[in-house]
């Protein structure tokens, strides 16, 4: 009887080892997902500073009705699960304008995700120039956090919000900027400069 025994005890074992293993990397996966490392963003006047780590997949022309008002340049940087989800301020500047929308979920590269997925836009006001970032939600991201309101002063890399679980942020900028970075990159958030006035 001592063997049924034994067996017995050795399957419930491994199955605690089991559970406490899958508990054991749910932590370190959201560890690793949430952590937040210290930057410093150099000094870069008439600069944008990229507000996330990613890959740029657009940059693209586009009308911005919201708080630019005219003819923009769209760089869309996409986090996949594995980036640091932690959102920067692009310009040093103050917060002129705060919009939130509820929308859908597509998944967060597809270029109809800008304005159709449920997204936060926050407009921001440099010396002579305005810069606004677009913080959008995708499929498996569903939760935008902004930590700065309206009339709040924001430096250059300064850390402004977070999406959770793989998302997508837009940076829209003067249309006669020049753009710093080209499709594919990879940027860093808080330090890579991606666009700049001529």
């Amino acid at each position: 009887m001592a063997v049924p025994i034994l067996v017995g005890g050795s399957a419930m074992s491994l199955g605690w080892y089991s559970i406490a293993a899958l508990f054991l990397a749910s932590g370190v996966a959201l560890g690793l997902f949430f952590r937040d490392p210290g930057r410093e963003s150099p000094p870069a006047p008439w600069r944008v500073v990229c507000p996330a780590d990613g890959r740029v997949v657009g940059i693209t022309e586009v009308e911005e009705p919201d708080y630019l008002r005219m003819k923009s340049r769209r760089i869309s940087i996409f986090m996949s699960l594995f980036n640091v989800h932690t959102n920067y301020a692009p310009i040093t500047g103050r917060v002129e304008f705060l919009k939130h929308q509820r929308g859908s979920f597509y998944r967060a590269y597809l270029p109809e995700a800008s304005m159709n997925n449920e997204n936060n836009s926050i407009g921001i006001r440099g010396e002579n120039y305005q810069v606004m970032v677009r913080q959008i939600a995708g499929t498996i991201a569903r939760r935008i956090v902004c930590r700065v309101k309206e009339n709040d002063f924001v430096q250059a890399g300064q850390k402004i919000g977070l999406i959770k679980f793989g998302s997508r942020v837009d940076v829209f900028v003067p249309i006669d900027w020049e753009v710093l970075v080209k499709e594919g990159d990879r940027v860093k958030g808080g330090i890579s400069q991606i666009a700049g006035a001529k």
